[in-house]
């Protein structure tokens, strides 16, 4: 069962005991991902190793820290101490329009084996700007790049109730500031924090989770996440702000929540759009699965971005006075 870890500024969906990536967003461990599709992701007669980057870039917040590990064995007890790899040479650069490194940001080994870190803290992530990682490695022959484009900084604009009735028919409304397009369309996922995460204090959907699986406990949904929406499911107002209705199966405990919004680029909304269908939300036959998406070159993982905001509310029984 996945776990949700959650600190002050983002949060990754990741098996019990992989570590936290500052951010705000959840999205789903590339762990898991790989202890399922490593040998199935690639068609080949025996195992191959891969290097998995991860890093994930917040708009308006220091350069994120930069973890490096191997695929290991299908069947093979995930570690990420176990699957870290060193002697990695990165650095991360601010992309002009044309291409042409603006600016250069070498990054360091932390204390923690496999995990790097940037060696100017003071740089802040710019909204709609391109940013490209470069990854060798002093013993091993590899070489990883990969881009991201950043979303525009986004606010969410409208007043928040104090108190919101779970499943009312007047369904909580977020209204999102008018966004610079870096892509396509937008594309956000919205998560939701529990300030105190109590069985009792379940909505239905979940404490029926929690009484259903022998391996689930009410602790494992502290931090839910919606599934990405995209602008066939939100309308795009005149002066060009987003009003979003957001889905009850957010919410997983009734009280006091944290609500972040977040707008995520194509790289993120690859990587979790195709594990859905990896993981089971999809009606295709195993042989028909199409593989995850990285958009890495040299190895596998992702190097995504996007950005965020939080309000918070109070999720009311519908029979409280």
């Amino acid at each position: 069962m996945l776990n949700t870890l959650f600190s002050d500024h983002v949060k990754i969906l990741r098996p019990a005991g992989v570590g936290k990536i500052g951010g705000l967003l959840i999205v789903t461990s590339l762990a898991v991902f790989l202890l399922i599709t490593s040998c199935e992701d690639y068609a080949q007669d025996r195992y191959e190793e891969y290097v998995v980057l991860e890093a994930y870039v917040t708009v308006n917040r220091p350069l994120p820290e930069v973890r490096l590990s191997k695929t290991l064995r299908t069947g093979q007890q995930y570690s990420f101490g176990d699957a870290a790899l060193e002697g990695a040479n990165v650095e991360v650069l601010l992309l002009e329009e044309g291409g042409d490194g603006e600016e250069v940001f070498d990054y360091r080994p932390s204390d923690e084996k496999g995990v790097y870190m940037a060696e100017d803290p003071t740089h802040r992530v710019l909204p709609r700007r391109t940013y490209r990682i470069a990854i060798d490695f002093d013993n091993r022959p590899e070489v990883l790049r990969a881009e991201t484009t950043t979303p525009d900084a986004i606010e969410i604009i409208n007043e928040m109730p104090d108190t919101v009735i779970y499943q009312s028919p007047e369904q909580m409304e977020l209204v999102i500031s008018a966004l610079e397009q870096t892509q396509k369309q937008s594309i956000f996922v919205f998560n939701t924090v529990a300030s105190e995460p109590e069985e009792e204090d379940l909505t239905p959907f979940y404490k029926t989770l929690v009484e259903e699986e022998d391996d689930t406990e009410a602790e494992d949904f502290y931090n839910t996440e919606t599934t990405p929406i995209n602008e066939g499911n939100f309308d795009v107002n005149d002066d060009g702000t987003i009003t979003v209705q957001f889905p009850w199966i957010g919410v997983a405990f009734f009280g006091d929540n944290r609500v972040l919004a977040n707008s995520i680029d194509d790289n993120l909304s690859d990587l979790i759009s195709s594990q859905e269908v990896q993981l089971g939300g999809s009606t295709l036959s195993p042989g028909e699965i199409p593989n995850l998406r990285y958009d890495v070159e040299g190895g596998i993982g992702i190097f995504g971005s996007f950005a965020s905001d939080t309000v918070q509310t109070y999720f009311k029984r519908p029979e409280e006075k």
